[in-house]
C-alpha cells in the first residue's frame, strides 16, 4: 500500500502542470460549498441571542441544491478528464505487470491527495467570504443588523463529505475501464478514444432525455411558480443528457463533417474534424461546461424575470381600486391618520388597507421540536393584512370566499402553498407571529399568489399595525376627473397616489432590487463553471504537445496547426452554443407559459447574448492560447 502511496506522489510531481488545474478547481468548488454550508448553519443555529433565521435558511437552501448538483458534475467530469488524458500512462503500467487493484489503488491515491490537500485549501477562504457576504445579507435584511456569522468546524465537515465522495466516484470511473482490460486492449484502446457508447450508457441517455423534455412541459399542466420550478430544472436533464450521448454525438458529426470537408481543399478543417472524430469524449468534456454555464445563467435569470414580470400582472390585475396611496417616503408607513384623512376626502367611496407582516408558517409538524431541525419545520413568509370595509382586491379566488376573512381566525392561501400539503379549504395553517402561534381556517383559495403573498389575512387576526404599506382607494367617479381630484388632494398631503398599473411596476422594481444576494450567488456559480471549463480547456491544449509536434515533424506549418486550433475553438463553442440553447430552451418557453401565460417571458436576450460571448471567449482564448504555447518551439516527440 505504501508503495501506490509512493507512486501516486511521483505521479503528481510528473503530472504537476496538469494537476494543479485541477487542485484550483477543486479549491474554488470547497471554497463554494464551504461558505454556502456556514450559510446554511447559521439560519439553522440562528443567532446567539435565540432569534431565529428562517430566510437566510430558506434563500441559501434553494441556492443549495442548485450549487451541489452543478459542482459535483463540473467537479467529477473536469477531473474524470484530466485522468482520462494519462489512460496511455495507465496502459502502460498494464502491459509492464501492474494488476487492475494496483491501477484502482493508485488512481485512489493520487485523486485522495489532490482532493484532500484543495478541500482544505478552499475550505479556510470558503469561512472568511461566508463570513464577508454579512453585510450584503444584512441589506437585504435576511439577517439582522450585528449579526455575526459564527465559525464551526461543521460546514467544512459537510464540504469534506461530499468532495470526497465525488473524489472517490471519479476515481472508480477513470479506473474502472483501463483496469478491466487485457494488458495489450489497455495499450491499444489508449491511442483513440471509444466513441461507441455502452448500453447503460445509452439507455441513461435516452431516459434523461425523455424525462427532460417532461418535466419542462410541467408547466402547461400545473401552472404556477412550483410547476414553473419543475420545469426550470428539465435544462440540467438536458444536459445530462448531452454529456451522456456527447462522445457519439461529436465521433457522428465529425465524420459527416469529413465526408463534406473533402470538398474544400482545407488541411486544417480536416485536422481538426479528425481529431473531433477519434477523441470525442476528449471534445465532449471541454464542450459540456461550457453549454452548462450558459444553461445556467439563462435559466435562472430567466426565470427571475418571469417571476418579475407575473407579479406585476397579477398585481395590476388583482387591485380593483382607482388608486394606490403610499407614503411619501420609502423609510415611513401609513400612519392611522393618514388612512384617515385619505379616507375622509371628497370623492372616496371605498378603501382597503395592505400590510406585510412577517412570520412563520408550519410545514413540518413531525420536524418541529426536533433538536437542531425545528426551524427546518417552519418556512418564512409574509403575511397579507387586509382591513377595510370592502376588499378591493381580487386574487382570482379558486374556492371560498374572500369576504369569510373578516372572520376571526380565518386565512386565504394561495394555491401554490397548498400543493402536496394534504390540505386545503376548510383545512388549518399554524403561523407564528412574534413569538406567537395560532391555527387559522383555510376559508379561500387563490392563484395570484405572486402579486399577493401566499397567506392574506383580515386585521383582527393580528395585532393591529402601527402603519400600512399602502391604500387602495376606490373613488367616485371611477377612473376619470373622480380619481384626478382624488389624486390631487392626496398627493397635497405629502404621500403619493399612483394608478394599480404604476403602483405594479414599482414593487417590481423593488423585488429586483431585493434579489441582488441572488445574483451575487448566481455570479459565483457562473465564475466556477467558466473557470472549469477553463481549465478543462487548457489541460487538454497542454495533453496535445506531443500531437503538435508530430504534426510539424511530418510536415505541417505552425500557422497550419494554429489554424486547426481556431477551428477546433469554433467547433467547441458552436457545440456549446447548440447544446446550451437546446438545453434551455423548453425551460424558459414552460417557465414563460407557467407563469405569464406567454412563451417569451423567459427569455432575457442581454443576459443570453453576454453568456454566449463568455463561452466563446473562454473557448477560444483558451484552446488558441494553449495551441500558441504548443507551438513555440519544436519539441522532441516522444518514443513509444
Amino acid at each position: 500500500m505504501s508503495a501506490m502511496w509512493s507512486f501516486a506522489r511521483s505521479a503528481l510531481r510528473a503530472h504537476r502542470s496538469s494537476i494543479v488545474g485541477s487542485f484550483l478547481m477543486v479549491a474554488l468548488a470547497s471554497a463554494l460549498l464551504t461558505a454556502t454550508a456556514a450559510w446554511m448553519e447559521a439560519g439553522l443555529r440562528g443567532t446567539a441571542s435565540g432569534e431565529s433565521l428562517p430566510m437566510l435558511s430558506a434563500v441559501t437552501g434553494s441556492f443549495a441544491g442548485t450549487t451541489i448538483l452543478v459542482v459535483v458534475l463540473v467537479v467529477a467530469s473536469a477531473y474524470a478528464a484530466a485522468l482520462r488524458e494519462r489512460r496511455a500512462q495507465f496502459a502502460l503500467l498494464r502491459a509492464v505487470g501492474a494488476t487492475p487493484r494496483q491501477v484502482r489503488s493508485m488512481i485512489a491515491a493520487e485523486v485522495s491527495i489532490v482532493f484532500t490537500a484543495a478541500t482544505a485549501a478552499g475550505a479556510v477562504p470558503g469561512l472568511l467570504l461566508a463570513r464577508a457576504a454579512t453585510p450584503l445579507l444584512t441589506s437585504d435584511e435576511i439577517v439582522p443588523v450585528g449579526f455575526e456569522l459564527p465559525l464551526s468546524p461543521w460546514p467544512v465537515l459537510a464540504t469534506v463529505l461530499l468532495l470526497g465522495a465525488t473524489g472517490a466516484v471519479t476515481a472508480r470511473v477513470a479506473a474502472r475501464e483501463t483496469a478491466r482490460l487485457s494488458p495489450t486492449a489497455a495499450v491499444r484502446s489508449s491511442a483513440v478514444e471509444p466513441s461507441v457508447l455502452s448500453p447503460g450508457r445509452r439507455i441513461a441517455a435516452w431516459s434523461t432525455l425523455g424525462l427532460g423534455l417532461g418535466v419542462a412541459g410541467v408547466p402547461f399542466v400545473v401552472p404556477g411558480i412550483i410547476g414553473s420550478a419543475t420545469g426550470a430544472s428539465s435544462a440540467f436533464l438536458l444536459i445530462t443528457s448531452a454529456a451522456l450521448a456527447g462522445p457519439a454525438v461529436v465521433a457522428t458529426l465529425a465524420r459527416h463533417g469529413l465526408v463534406l470537408a473533402r470538398g474544400t481543399g482545407s488541411s486544417s478543417l480536416t485536422l481538426a474534424l479528425a481529431n473531433a472524430r477519434g477523441f470525442s469524449r476528449r471534445l465532449t468534456a471541454a464542450i459540456i461546461p461550457l453549454a452548462l454555464l450558459l444553461a445556467l445563467g439563462t435559466v435562472q435569470t430567466g426565470t427571475n424575470r418571469a417571476v418579475l414580470a407575473a407579479t406585476g400582472l397579477q398585481l395590476e390585475e388583482g387591485i380593483t381600486a382607482d388608486l394606490v396611496v403610499r407614503p411619501g417616503s420609502e423609510e415611513s408607513g401609513l400612519s392611522a391618520q393618514d388612512v384617515a384623512t385619505v379616507t375622509a376626502l371628497p370623492g372616496v367611496d371605498g378603501t382597503t388597507t395592505l400590510r406585510a407582516q412577517d412570520a412563520e408558517v408550519r410545514t413540518d409538524e413531525e420536524m418541529d421540536g426536533v433538536p437542531g431541525l425545528g426551524a427546518l419545520a417552519w418556512e418564512p413568509t409574509a403575511l397579507q393584512v387586509l382591513s377595510g370595509d370592502g376588499l378591493l382586491v381580487d386574487p382570482d379566488v379558486r374556492s371560498g370566499d374572500l369576504a369569510d376573512l373578516m372572520t376571526p381566525g380565518t386565512v386565504a392561501v394561495g394555491r401554490d402553498s397548498l400543493l402536496g400539503s394534504g390540505t386545503g379549504l376548510g383545512g388549518e395553517v399554524t403561523v407564528r407571529v412574534d413569538g406567537q402561534e395560532s391555527a387559522l381556517t383555510i376559508v379561500a383559495v387563490y392563484d395570484r399568489s405572486l402579486g399577493f403573498g401566499d397567506y392574506l389575512v383580515g386585521e383582527d387576526n393580528l395585532p393591529a399595525g402601527s402603519t400600512a404599506d399602502a391604500l387602495l382607494v376606490q373613488t367616485a367617479g371611477g377612473d376619470g376627473p373622480g380619481a384626478e381630484s382624488v389624486r390631487s388632494a392626496v398627493q397635497h398631503l405629502g404621500l403619493r397616489a399612483d394608478d394599480p398599473a404604476a403602483y405594479a411596476d414599482a414593487a417590481v422594481d423593488a423585488a429586483a432590487g431585493q434579489q441582488r444576494l441572488s445574483a451575487v450567488l448566481l455570479a459565483a456559480l457562473l465564475v466556477f463553471v467558466a473557470a472549469a471549463a477553463a481549465n478543462t480547456l487548457a489541460m487538454l491544449a497542454g495533453s496535445r504537445r506531443p500531437e503538435h509536434a508530430l504534426l510539424r515533424r511530418t510536415g505541417a506549418t505552425r500557422r497550419q496547426v494554429l489554424t486547426t486550433s481556431v477551428v477546433e475553438a469554433t467547433a467547441v463553442a458552436v457545440a456549446a452554443l447548440v447544446i446550451g440553447t437546446l438545453s434551455v430552451l423548453p425551460a424558459l418557453v414552460g417557465v414563460g407559459y407557467g407563469l405569464v401565460g406567454s412563451v417569451t417571458a423567459g427569455f432575457d436576450l442581454p443576459v443570453f447574448a453576454a453568456l454566449a460571448l463568455a463561452v466563446v471567449a473562454v473557448a477560444g482564448s483558451t484552446t488558441v492560447v494553449g495551441a500558441v504555447r504548443a507551438t513555440a518551439t519544436r519539441p522532441v516527440v516522444p518514443v513509444g
